[in-house]
């Protein structure tokens, strides 16, 4: 009769490596760097932070890649025997980006209000590298991003270098950077600018943001019970009622308070977004949310838009969740159907819309437009 062993093997210690990625000589945060620790690979976080845990002992290549920036000349060798902390700061010839240049938007500002408006000038925000005091109107650039909380939205400049953009913002702490890239795809990220919204919880918020300038891409979001089912799959067809879009941007008929009645936050005709709906107590019911390609539905000669949608459920709460899409929208695919949330759960589900008779018209007219 043989005995079987009770015991178990030697355990293995792992260890913790966490580090932060900055802009050489400015010392800024970058937000979205792709950090690889030997086959692991992360993203840095909104304050350019990056962790790696149930690390074995060993010698490690890190290597770091950012958009915009110098790539580091040979993969830093990192010795783990034990938890190790890491800085890596990566070169970039774009000029210095100067947060502190918005014009009403300052460092601790507490807001009431789930938004802020980003404005100034391109010319004020950007200094020579080899300078970072001196302003200079003959910088050239080719983009302005916003960062917030971690996550990128395109905002339009203007001929003479003016900008305003609304961006979405969470209950409680916000980071927000901005991120310029030169003529020569060279970036430059500001310093984190930190503001306080005071809502202690927002039910339901969705964000659409695409990738194409001079479009017109629409938000739809309609409220209906479980037992009416999703809207008719047709543009021709929608109505305004339980509805908030750009024509209805603030509907009164979600639910009996103000706070439960979506407000859309603009009608962004001009590309990029962020068009936003904000719902800070959701009556229990189905939110159905569409996307339109206004400008592809009217005819014009307009480019494929990649849209990408984020729906943030119970922000504030232990319970908040966040879902992202992203689809390609042309004149083949006026109307993207995202998806249901059902509240007050925030559980997502699919729910098919019926068929139209109307949808044979929108076919023809595409074939009118060919």
């Amino acid at each position: 009769m043989f005995g079987g062993g009770g015991g178990t093997g030697p355990s293995i210690s792992t260890f913790t490596v966490t580090g932060s990625i900055e802009e050489k000589g400015t010392e800024n945060p970058i937000a979205g760097a792709e950090v690889t620790l030997g086959s692991q690979t992360k993203l840095t976080n909104a304050e350019g932070l990056f962790e790696f845990t149930q690390v074995k002992a060993g010698t490690y290549a890190l290597e770091v890649e950012a958009e915009g920036y110098d790539p580091l000349p040979l993969p830093l060798s990192v010795d783990v025997d034990g938890d190790r902390d890491v800085t890596v700061r990566l070169d970039t010839d774009a000029p210095v980006v100067h947060i502190a240049a918005l014009e009403n938007v300052t460092e601790g500002q507490v807001l009431a209000d789930a938004k802020v408006t980003l404005s100034g000038n391109i010319h004020d925000i950007l200094s020579e590298r080899s300078d970072v005091s001196s302003l200079s109107t003959a910088i050239t650039f080719s983009q302005l991003q916003a960062i917030v909380n971690g996550r990128i939205y395109e905002i339009q400049v203007e001929d003479d270098g003016s900008f305003e953009q609304e961006v979405p913002l969470d209950p409680g702490s916000n980071t927000i950077q901005l991120r310029v890239f030169d003529d020569h795809g060279h970036a430059g990220t500001s310093a984190i600018l930190r503001v306080t919204v005071t809502l202690a919880k927002i039910d339901l918020r969705v964000v659409l943001s695409w990738d194409t300038a001079e479009t017109d891409v629409d938000l739809h979001m309609f409220q209906r019970s479980a037992a009416e089912g999703n809207v008719v799959a047709d543009y021709f067809d929608w109505d305004a009622d339980r509805h908030v879009y750009w024509f209805n941007d603030r509907p009164g008929d979600f639910g009996p308070t103000e706070a439960s009645n979506p407000v859309l936050d603009i009608d962004d005709r001009d590309g990029y977004g962020p068009e936003t709906i904000l719902l800070q107590e959701a009556t229990p019911n189905y939110y159905h949310i569409w996307v339109h390609y206004f400008d592809a539905w009217l005819g014009e000669e307009v480019p494929p838009a990649e849209a990408e949608v984020q729906i943030i459920v119970n922000a504030g709460t232990a319970d908040a969740r966040s879902y992202e899409f992203v689809e390609t929208l042309d004149e083949s695919k006026l109307i993207w159907y995202v998806g249901t949330i059902v509240m007050p759960s925030g559980e997502l589900i699919q729910v098919s819309p019926p068929s139209s008779d109307s949808l044979s018209l929108q076919a023809d007219l595409l074939e009118l437009r060919k």
